[in-house]
């Protein structure tokens, strides 16, 4: 496994060397955040199990984007991110640190006047001990995820344009008994989706619908999910400093537990973003869909979710920002595996 990481890593890598050596123009920016903040359920356990911590984050930001033509250039970024949680409250753990890392590569090339193409792999490195206290050791709980997307954006005419996508996540752990043991949470998700883009007022509000389609295998016998996800929805601009955009749905899904379940559920995804200085930008969102389980034992789960932040710039090279964010899931039963 380890091998493996470290190949695929060297092979991203190369390509942005060579990417790097070839390209018309340049440009490379350096950018290092310091975070700040408190996570009352780090372990996501029920009401009577949380575990609490305040933690300290720093992420360095390494970005790049090399031009080759007025058609194509390749943009890429490297991330490493240090969190240290402080002394985590209702354990009996020490101090942590845990260690994430991102490298992300995307190809954005231009067919022709009415048809755009986009490429993205994003890999990420998790030193993860979140599923600490489920029966599970705490060492060697890191994991690898690989995430490849495809896009197409067409241009039918001056008021419509159509999107569709294409991608596979990968989803590998180190510790192989965790991985693809009798857990079995190695998975690899497909994933396909379309829309149809329409003005309905010139340069205030875009109307869209489409449709969503995930299939999510797991490693071995476990199983996982199929989803199919209609929505309609609005893109509005309110003003120059505020601006908004709401999908409205549902979702039909097959899930291969107990009983292998077909269940359905509402699909709400919703923004809000309002700059009132040209230094200062506030934003929220909230959503509501199904999703992979977070744990071994279920193989879905309906998750709401809330988020505000804002963000000043107090010079061209340094800014402030603070978000605030909530994650609510319910398990049916019916959709727990049958280990």
């Amino acid at each position: 496994m380890h091998k493996r990481k470290f190949f695929l890593l060297g092979v991203l890598l190369s390509l942005v060397v060579v990417s790097a050596d070839a390209a018309r123009e340049r440009s490379l920016h350096v950018q290092n955040s310091v975070r700040v903040g408190f996570d009352d359920n780090i372990y996501q356990k029920k009401s009577g199990e949380k575990t609490a911590s305040g933690f300290v984050t720093d992420i360095i930001n390494l970005s790049g984007k090399f031009t080759f033509s007025s058609r194509t250039d390749v943009q890429v970024y490297w991330q490493p991110e240090l969190r240290f949680r402080v002394r985590r409250i209702g354990s009996a753990g020490d101090d942590e640190l845990l260690i994430y890392q991102t490298l992300y590569g995307r190809l954005n090339h231009a067919i022709s006047q009415r048809l755009f193409l986009t490429v993205s792999d994003r890999y990420y490195y998790h030193d993860k001990a979140d599923q600490v206290g489920d029966g599970v050791s705490q060492s060697n709980q890191q994991f690898v995820d690989n995430n490849l997307l495809g896009a197409l954006d067409i241009t039918v005419n001056n008021l419509s344009q159509v999107k569709l996508g294409a991608g596979y996540r990968s989803n590998v752990w180190d510790d192989k008994e965790y991985g693809g043991g009798k857990n079995n949470n190695d998975y690899g998700q497909f994933t396909v989706n379309g829309s149809y883009i329409r003005e309905l007022r010139p340069n205030k509000t875009h109307g869209v619908v489409g449709l969503n389609y995930v299939d999510l295998k797991y490693d071995g016998d476990r199983g996982g999910y199929e989803a199919w996800t209609t929505f309609i929805g609005a893109d509005q601009i309110f003003s120059p400093s505020a601006n908004g955009n709401v999908r409205v749905g549902y979702s039909m899904t097959s899930i291969d537990a107990k009983g292998n379940t077909s269940s359905s559920s509402p699909y709400v995804q919703a923004g809000l973003g309002f700059n009132p200085t040209a230094r200062t930008s506030l934003n929220g969102t909230l959503g509501y869909s199904i999703g992979h389980g977070n744990n071994s034992f279920w193989n879905s789960q309906d998750r709401f979710t809330m988020s505000v932040g804002g963000k000043h710039d107090l010079t061209g090279k340094i800014s402030i920002s603070a978000s605030l964010s909530g994650t609510f899931s319910s398990y049916d039963g019916d959709n727990k595996t049958e280990r």
